[in-house]
């Protein structure tokens, strides 16, 4: 899920935000909760973050099946770093990284 995005270490999701167009990181955290922004703009540059805040700002009403498909493209390319090895995403249970 989206949200899970706040259990990534900074590394990671430094990673991410490289893979992803600012178009579709406006879409998707315009209607994110404010801990989801928070961990994401934390990890991008004050430029960047000043950018995307503009974007989000003058964007105006969005359907919110855009934005759950903007949220959506981004768990996917999660997915795909993770498979590739690129990044490492917590998982429940007894799993421990070392």
């Amino acid at each position: 899920v989206f949200e899970d995005i706040i259990s990534l270490d900074s590394r990671s999701i430094q990673r991410i935000i490289r893979e992803i167009d600012n178009a579709q990181w406006a879409l998707a955290l315009k209607s994110a909760s404010e801990e989801v922004k928070e961990v994401v703009f934390t990890n991008m540059s004050k430029r960047l973050v000043e950018m995307i805040k503009e974007d989000i700002e003058f964007m105006g009403p969005v359907r919110i099946r855009d934005i759950e498909e903007a949220q959506q493209s981004i768990v996917n390319v999660i997915r795909k770093l993770e498979e590739d090895g690129e990044i490492i995403t917590p998982r429940g249970g007894d799993e421990i990284i070392v």
